[in-house]
């Protein structure tokens, strides 16, 4: 195998495909980046067994071949690179040469018959979708999955599901909070829900680009496909039934508050300075006609804050873990944001002043009365 590729396009490839490199693989090789230099181009792919990412960039290529190299020694070596080019020729004992400039290293290669393929699965639907549109409606859900430790495995993942009136719901939530995303698709074949799992989509989203180029999205019972350009991302999804969320969504409300989102930020980050030090990081809201009044108390000290609000109802005080509101704050786009409660023990619900693009729940924490 012998080949050269641009240094900066190579970087450029590597730094999607290694975001599939795991730090606890099933198997060694799987530390590695698998290589393949035909035609005229370098095809590379990284996985973790549950997700694959792949690309291609241009290649000049003397001899074709495959290799399995290491992964994370490789990625930072060419990001040192300082020269246009990179040369890659096989060497002695299972080494491959590289040479950039005065630049002279040698690495180790795995040979390819190891490295375990993704199966690849026949899909049944498929929607296209501009990137910037996906890449936020990920962003305004994925936060509220689970984690790891946390709850049941299918809540570890972003439900996707697709309803009869043509939108695409992206629906994500841990016990504590929910959230959904909408916007409409054209879905072609079978209409399925699927579950990803939440670090897929985060991958998903870190190669997205803020543009309104489109990518294709592929859905079979058990994997999902992106197609973003010459990079594909694939991955196995979760198995088993989605909570039916619809049960814990609120019908109506008592109050409904209309706040300015980056105020309402600003007051709620200095008061988690004081709720940071409590256990739940417990915060008191109290809504008053023209008013919201903020406070958070620990054992080294107290804040108060307050911020103009409209207010529609009756006036409520309520308490919440700050750091949930402020997750959801910080990932909303809207100057204002509507604020709706029935009591103070029952969920607050965020929505757009106008329309239904996002849903958010957030539990109150009880506030133990003196």
């Amino acid at each position: 195998m012998k080949f050269s590729v641009a240094t900066n396009e190579l970087n450029e490839a590597l730094s999607v495909v290694t975001k599939a490199l795991s730090s606890n693989p099933e198997m060694k090789i799987l530390n590695g980046i698998f290589l393949s230099v035909y035609g005229n181009e370098l095809y590379m792919k990284c996985s973790d067994s549950s997700v694959q990412i792949e690309t291609s960039i241009p290649a000049m290529i003397e001899e074709e071949g495959e290799a399995v190299l290491p992964g994370r020694l490789t990625s930072d070596l060419m990001k040192r690179m300082k020269e246009k080019n990179v040369e890659f020729e096989t060497g002695e004992n299972n080494s491959i040469n590289v040479v950039s400039g005065k630049s002279r290293s040698s690495l180790q290669y795995f040979d390819t018959v190891d490295y375990p393929k993704m199966d690849e699965v026949k899909s049944d639907a498929s929607f296209n979708i501009k990137q910037k549109i996906l890449k936020s409606m990920i962003k305004q859900t994925v936060f509220c999955c689970a984690g790891e430790e946390e709850g049941k495995a299918i809540l570890r993942g972003v439900l996707m599901e697709f309803t009869e009136e043509g939108y695409l719901n992206l629906v994500a939530l841990d016990g504590f909070r929910l959230a959904k995303r909408s916007e409409k698709v054209s879905l072609h074949g079978n209409s399925r829900n699927a579950v990803v799992p939440s670090k897929t989509m985060q991958d998903i989203s870190n190669i997205l680009s803020d543009v309104d180029d489109e990518t294709e999205v592929t859905l079979s019972s058990t994997h999902i496909t992106i197609s973003i350009g010459v990079t594909k991302i694939k991955a196995r999804l979760l198995k088993g039934e989605y909570i039916n969320y619809n049960n814990i969504l609120s019908k109506k409300s008592v109050t409904r508050v209309l706040v300015n989102r980056e105020e309402f930020v600003e007051s709620l980050e200095t008061a988690y300075l004081i709720a940071r030090e409590n256990q739940n990081n417990l915060v008191k809201f109290d809504f008053s006609e023209g008013e919201l009044s903020i406070s958070a108390r620990s054992e080294i000290g107290s804040i108060d804050e307050s911020i103009t609000v409209n207010l529609v109802g009756s006036p409520i005080e309520i308490a919440f873990n700050v750091k949930f509101l402020l997750d959801i704050m910080k990932n909303i786009d809207d100057e204002s944001v509507a604020l709706s409660f029935n009591t103070s023990v029952t969920p607050c619900v965020a929505e757009p002043v106008q329309g239904d693009k996002y849903y958010y729940i957030v539990l109150p924490v009880r506030i133990l009365k003196s």
